[in-house]
């Protein structure tokens, strides 16, 4: 008899088990980036759903019925601000969410970002610009808006989730060290790049590289055909070093510009999402010391 019930007993345990971490708050974040955070902090206090899978471009995103479902289910929902998530207002409304909403770059002073032209200069800009992680100071404020959402959403796990916001914390600031000393250490005249979208303003700004974009914020803004010649003319004249491909973005064109401007094209950037699970990009840490490491072997 003991045998026969000792295998249910532990089938019940692993039961009651399963059904008491399913009643962990569902954390629902918007790109695969807020995703990391909220794993990183959050740990294992909540479940962590992207809406986003690794490596989609973010502005092509068109929520499916199943995005509605699980953010109707959601306890809080994460996301990055300034005009990224251009379709979160109407999934929130189809879903009939109406819990809290943490936005990552609250308390930024946001950078305009180029107009569909493309280019940074000589153009009237009326847009933010949302990718603001570029900066890797910039996601402590990130880190410190989730970990106050998080402590509030799980109270009793609070004291774990500021420790563990406060060694992220930590890291972020060694690897902004890192990118800084990098970077800087590189020929003046060689910090200039060519990226296949407006999304590394901020990363420019901060370590002291000229970024010119071959389209605007949105990876959906092409530009034209006699925007296309100007920018060969600039590479060539500015002497251009490489022209970098984003992960999320559709290579072709800016293959062929570094053709037709005889220039090289290094391995791809990881921007707009973190890189493939098992890669050391799979991170935002990783992702960002990734990002800094192949600019920086590009422009020696």
């Amino acid at each position: 008899m003991h045998r026969f019930f000792l295998p249910l007993l532990l089938l019940a345990v692993t039961s009651i088990a399963a059904v008491r971490a399913d009643e962990r708050p569902t954390v629902v974040s918007t790109n695969t980036i807020a995703h990391d955070l909220v794993t990183q902090i959050g740990g294992d206090a909540v479940r962590a759903h992207c809406l986003l899978p690794i490596g989609s471009d973010p502005h092509a995103f068109e929520p499916k019925p199943a995005d509605v479902r699980f953010l109707a289910k959601a306890d809080l929902v994460v996301v990055n601000g300034l005009g990224f998530e251009t379709w979160i207002s109407k999934l929130v409304n189809n879903s009939g969410f109406r819990g809290p909403i943490v936005t990552l770059t609250k308390g930024i002073t946001p950078l305009e970002g180029a107009c569909e032209s493309g280019h940074h200069h000589g153009h009237h800009h009326d847009h933010s610009d949302p990718h603001a992680w570029q900066n890797i100071a910039h996601v402590v404020r990130y880190v410190e808006n989730l970990r106050a959402a998080l402590a509030q959403l799980v109270p009793a796990q609070a004291e774990a989730v500021n420790a563990r916001a406060a060694a992220y914390t930590s890291e972020l600031e060694k690897l902004h060290a890192y990118a800084t000393e990098t970077l800087a250490a590189l020929p003046a005249e060689r910090r200039k790049i060519v990226t296949s979208h407006d999304s590394l303003a901020y990363l420019g700004e901060a370590y002291g590289l000229t970024i010119t974009p071959i389209s605007g914020l949105s990876s959906r803004q092409e530009p034209n055909a006699r925007q296309v010649a100007k920018l060969i003319t600039l590479i060539r004249e500015q002497k251009v070093p490489a022209i970098f491909i984003e992960s999320t973005t559709n290579p072709k064109l800016s293959e062929m510009l570094a053709r037709e401007a005889g220039i090289a094209v290094p391995p791809p950037l990881h921007t707009d999402s973190v890189g493939p699970e098992g890669t050391p990009a799979a991170t935002y840490l990783g992702m960002m010391r990734h990002n800094i490491d192949t600019i920086a072997a590009a422009l020696r």
